[in-house]
Order: structure tokens, then C-alpha cells, then sequence
């Protein structure tokens, strides 16, 4: 295969990705993988993940690693020096090394929303965090994890729905719908078996998150759903405001995590953005976190990405992206 080609590895806590294109935006072929975050898998799981992953893209492409130019993995939990140092440790004897540049996946979250390195990210997921990479620094607001924060994310969302269940119990109140429903996520007959059910999960905070999606179906038809979300996007707007004169206004924030894949929930949140924040502009990326990693081992070499180059990754993603779905 003449020409080089780069690839791109954004690793998240259930599943990994990655993409390989060339130079010019044609992206050739997608690959995945388990688990990619480096607080649940060792780093002799995460080596041997990458490196299945480029064996397949390579098999896929019918390329050797001589024609990758660079490697760019996005890593849930690369967030610091020292677990990107265990990485490249791992990789010393391994030819992939000097391709090899790791960085946590928020990173790529950006990029496939600005386009390159620079911005500012709001997540809403599990979590919630706000970062931003300008001018080689970079800065964070919120991500304090479930204990000590996290207000605006899925999580939020889930706990505040489940204590509506169990406030409704303590008041003798009937259950709405959405909240009958959630007894039925849990697979439990009264509020009450909700204690035993999610204290005794291996993970209660992607339990209790699981919730939200039952909640953001019933914000149409039900207040109380609705007064839920509303204190849910109320904290973003509190996170925005927190970090609001570090926010470059010449940028769109993008948005990306769960929250925002619900259209209802997109929507109200775009409303309320605009009106507190008219100087800001909210956007959803319209490629994956996978290219975004490609696009920043692209990055890494200086190679600009033109506006034809954009139109081409998009054309080429959308006939790769259902193999990984």
C-alpha cells in the first residue's frame, strides 16, 4: 500500500474503537475491542489490546505497521503522566512504540467536535466535567466523581429519580408511571427492595445511572420527571458558569456523553444554553471519538484537515460506523 496512514484508538470503559485512514481523510477500516480504561484493566491487558487492534486494521487494510505513520490512543484513565508512562513502558521492546503517543480520551471527545485540538468540552454522562485545551494548557471544572460531585451527569439524574421513588414511599404517595417503571428496571415489587437491590450491585453508580434513560422518556408527559431534569440541567448551567472565563467564545463548547444523545434533553439544554449564554455556542460532534483520535494522531505530524478533508472523513465514517455499533 503506497502512502501513509494513521490511526486512531479511543478507549472507553466498555468497549475500545479504532480507525485507520490516510492523509487526506478516507478513512479505510474500524475495529473493536473490550474495555480500554486503565482502572479496570491492567496495563498488560490495555498492551495487548491496542495491539490487536492495529493487527486488525492492518489485516483489514492489508497494510504492515512500516506504513502507519502514527498511533494516537485515547484512553479512559490516561489522564496523567505517570499511567501514560506505564503505557509507552510497556510498549519498550514492541516496533509500535515510536508511533505510539497515549492521552486520555476526553481529548479525542474534543477533537471530534472542534476538529482539532483546541476547545472546550462539556461532558454529560456518567459523570459530568467541563475541559478545555487552549494554547497547550489545559483546565477542568466539575469531575469529582460521585461522592463529591458530579451534579449534571446521568448519575445525578438516576439518584434524584430514585429518591422520588422513595420519598413517594415514605409519604404513603402513589407512584407515577416513570417511577413504576423504574421498580421494574430493578425487577423489585416496593421501593423498599431498592436498598437491597443497589447497595448490593458490583456497581451502584452505573445502577443508579441506568435510571435516567426511564426518566428522560417520561419528561413530555410528566412534571415531576420533568422538574427532575430540569435541576439536572440547572447544575450544568452552574458548571458552564464556573468555568465560563476560561471558555474561548471564538469556539463552539461541545457536548458529548449520554445526556445529550436524548433528543428532548439536547433540546431543552440548547434552549437554556443560548438564553444564559448568548455569547456561547453549544454544538453535538458529528463524528465519534474514534476519529477524533485519528484526527489528532493527524495533528501530532502538523497536518492540517481542510474543509474537503472534513467532508471526506464524514462520508467515509458513516459507512464505517455501523461495524462497531
Amino acid at each position: 500500500m503506497s502512502g501513509k496512514l494513521w490511526i486512531g484508538i479511543d478507549g472507553g470503559g466498555t468497549k475500545t474503537t479504532a480507525v485507520i485512514g490516510d492523509e487526506s481523510g478516507h478513512l479505510l477500516a474500524v475495529a473493536k475491542g473490550s474495555s480500554g480504561n486503565l482502572t479496570a484493566i491492567s496495563t498488560e491487558q490495555l498492551y495487548t489490546l491496542i495491539n490487536e487492534l492495529i493487527d486488525q486494521l492492518l489485516i483489514k487494510t492489508g497494510a504492515a505497521l512500516t506504513d502507519v505513520e502514527m498511533v494516537f490512543a485515547a484512553m479512559a484513565g490516561a489522564d496523567r503522566q505517570a499511567e501514560q508512562q506505564k503505557i509507552y513502558d510497556a510498549f519498550k521492546h514492541s516496533p509500535v512504540l515510536e508511533k505510539l503517543k497515549i492521552q486520555s480520551d476526553i481529548h479525542a471527545a474534543l477533537a471530534a467536535g472542534s476538529w482539532g485540538r483546541e476547545g472546550t468540552l462539556l461532558i454529560a454522562g456518567t459523570g459530568a466535567i467541563i475541559f478545555g485545551y487552549e494554547q497547550q494548557k489545559t483546565f477542568r471544572v466539575g469531575g469529582w466523581g460521585y461522592l463529591l460531585g458530579d451534579e449534571g451527569s446521568g448519575y445525578h439524574l438516576g439518584k434524584l429519580a430514585i429518591r422520588s421513588v422513595l420519598d413517594a414511599h415514605d409519604g404513603k404517595v402513589p407512584l407515577k408511571p416513570f417511577q413504576e417503571n423504574i421498580l421494574t428496571h430493578f425487577n423489585v415489587l416496593s421501593p423498599d427492595q431498592l436498598i437491597t437491590v443497589i447497595y448490593g450491585s458490583p456497581n451502584p453508580v452505573t445502577a443508579i445511572s441506568s435510571v435516567s434513560r426511564i426518566v428522560l422518556e417520561a419528561i413530555e408527559e410528566d412534571q415531576l420527571a420533568k422538574s427532575i431534569v430540569d435541576k439536572v440541567q440547572a447544575a450544568l448551567m452552574e458548571l458552564i458558569e464556573s468555568a465560563y472565563s476560561r471558555i474561548d467564545r471564538t469556539k463552539p463548547v461541545v457536548l458529548h456523553g449520554g445526556l445529550f444523545s436524548n433528543d428532548s434533553f439536547y433540546e431543552k439544554f440548547t434552549v437554556r444554553f443560548s438564553s444564559r449564554f448568548p455569547d456561547l455556542v453549544a454544538m453535538k460532534p458529528t463524528i465519534s471519538g474514534t476519529v477524533g483520535a485519528y484526527l489528532l494522531a493527524l495533528h501530532e505530524k502538523n497536518i492540517e484537515v481542510s474543509d474537503q478533508d472534513k467532508q471526506t472523513i464524514q462520508q467515509t465514517w458513516r459507512l464505517l460506523e455501523g461495524e462497531i455499533t
